[in-house]
């Protein structure tokens, strides 16, 4: 991480994958290819795209945009392996082995996730936060019961893990529901 100034507040710039939260991934996702220094800037401190536009930034292009070399590397999500425990909003706890002995309200929570998500054409790492807040909320809940009102609590804490520890969770519940198409061979 690299620490820089706006203003009064300090802010903490990831400059490795690992310092990357799920938030931020899914910014950088949308934006893909037309990522600029402003909206780099405003993903990475969650600070709105009219504020920073306001802003000097030279120094962020010239000091801290070198620092995020990261970016320009290949990164797949997909191909990174579980944990044994995941943190969410600083609780610590075991992975979820078997799906089979959730609750029945995860499942259609699940179903309806998936299917609204293929409808509207949701890209799969939108998908991440609502997906692990689903399986683990009645973990995190007081009563230790599933609560779909609860469960949209959670996925804002889920949104603040890192990318390295909430895709590989996401992807283990959803390659029960979505099949990713093979590649097709080149010619």
């Amino acid at each position: 991480m690299i620490t820089i100034q706006i203003k009064d507040k300090q802010y903490e710039i990831p400059t490795e994958w690992h310092e990357v939260t799920l938030r931020q991934y899914v910014q950088l996702s949308r934006w893909g290819d037309n990522l600029n220094a402003i909206r780099l800037l405003s993903i990475m401190t969650e600070i709105p795209y009219e504020e920073i536009s306001n802003l000097p930034c030279d120094e962020f292009s010239i000091k801290v945009v070198p620092e995020m070399g990261f970016l320009n590397k290949p990164f797949n999500p997909i191909t990174i392996r579980r944990a044994n425990e995941i943190t969410i909003n600083g609780v610590k706890l075991k992975v979820i082995r078997d799906v089979g002995q959730e609750r029945f309200g995860q499942k259609l929570f699940m179903q309806q996730l998936v299917t609204n998500g293929i409808e509207k054409k949701t890209a799969h790492s939108e998908l991440v936060a609502s997906v692990v807040a689903n399986y683990y909320a009645p973990y995190l809940h007081p009563d230790k019961k599933w609560d779909d009102k609860h469960v949209k609590e959670v996925e804002q804490d889920v949104y603040n893990m890192p990318v390295m520890e909430a895709y590989p969770e996401a992807d283990f519940f959803l390659r029960g529901y979505i099949v990713f198409a093979k590649p097709k061979p080149k010619r």
